[in-house]
């Protein structure tokens, strides 16, 4: 087992010390009511049972399930139909020969005809993921772990929180660049090779803050001491859980504080608190005092929300017929 050492290669600390979390979510997410021509484009959210339920789950990605490398394959066909159609399209307008309307109607039948089948394909392919429970404090998994026998409420394989760990893991980049990464697994990564999960960080970097930050948010999720963190992303699941709720009526917190924030918005808070990160001494720093209370450090600007324009709708209609993209 490999020493703890909270800022070089080994098992991170399952504590705080940077305490800035920030995660973005568009609330009032106008895009997704723009279905255009995928009628089935809800079948897309094939993990609504986790994010119905982000006061109790948080999900860890574990990467595509390789079977679904195989969805993408009618898109690639269809963005090459629509590459001849304008190459066609070209040669009609400077040649006298015709528009092979064929080859219209082939190119948007086959988008459209793999447009509202991906969501059903998509459906029953799952995803492979680990999930943090923060009610019941365990780790699951959504595929098998050879040798796990304990079964979460949903009928997963799962681990006790205190048995997962974090490595602070590392491999050479670019000649003489060291490059760092965060890798989850259980404690006993070899009777348990299976659980270990690379952690979805913004870049392989010689600068490993962002894997950090990573952590910190895990741990943090799961600490039943304290609310969940005051971010976008749990403005809407914060009342379903009874610490956080508590907490929120004590301090008069504004009721839905974060949905007047635009995303561009949520987007410049994440920048600022990145921008904090990377100075700060994750060594021997003191720990920092959490924002528990944003609306006093942060001002809504509802006016910079998003707004469904003719271009938005254009845009998504054009990716639709000539590529399938739903």
């Amino acid at each position: 087992m490999q020493k703890n050492n909270y800022l070089g290669v080994g098992i991170m600390q399952k504590k705080t010390k940077f305490n800035r979390f920030f995660e973005y979510r568009s609330i009032k997410n106008i895009y997704h009511e723009f279905k255009g021509l995928c009628f089935l484009y809800d079948w897309l959210d094939t993990n609504k049972l986790y994010e119905n339920q982000r006061e109790k789950y948080k999900l860890v990605p574990c990467g595509n399930n390789p079977i679904k490398a195989i969805l993408f394959g009618p898109m690639a066909i269809g963005a090459v139909l629509s590459l001849l159609l304008l190459i066609a399209g070209v040669v009609a307008t400077y040649s006298e020969e015709p528009l092979p309307w064929w080859l219209v109607i082939l190119t948007f039948c086959w988008n459209l005809l793999f447009l509202n089948l991906l969501p059903i394909t998509a459906r029953y392919i799952p995803d492979k993921m680990m999930y943090l429970d923060r009610q019941n404090q365990t780790v699951g998994f959504t595929f098998d772990i050879p040798g796990c026998e304990q079964r979460d409420d949903l009928g997963n394989c799962c681990f006790k929180w205190e048995e997962i760990v974090c490595r602070l893991t590392s491999k050479m980049g670019a000649p003489g660049v060291m490059n760092y990464f965060p890798e989850i697994s259980h404690i006993d990564q070899e009777k348990y090779p299976k659980t270990t999960v690379t952690g979805s960080v913004v870049e392989l970097s010689a600068n490993p803050v962002h894997c950090y930050l990573l952590w910190e948010r895990y741990v943090r999720f799961m600490d039943l001491s304290k609310p969940l963190p005051d971010v976008p992303v749990y403005e809407r699941h914060r009342h379903l859980d009874p610490i956080t709720a508590e907490f929120d009526k004590r301090n008069n917190r504004p009721d839905e504080f974060w949905s007047s924030f635009s995303f561009s918005q949520q987007l410049e808070i994440e920048e600022e608190i990145l921008s904090e990160a990377f100075p700060f001494d994750w060594l021997k720093g003191r720990e920092q005092e959490e924002i528990i209370k944003p609306w006093q450090h942060w001002k809504a600007e509802p006016e910079r929300i998003e707004q469904l324009t003719w271009k938005y709708k254009a845009k998504h209609l054009a990716l639709q017929l000539f590529i399938g993209f739903p």
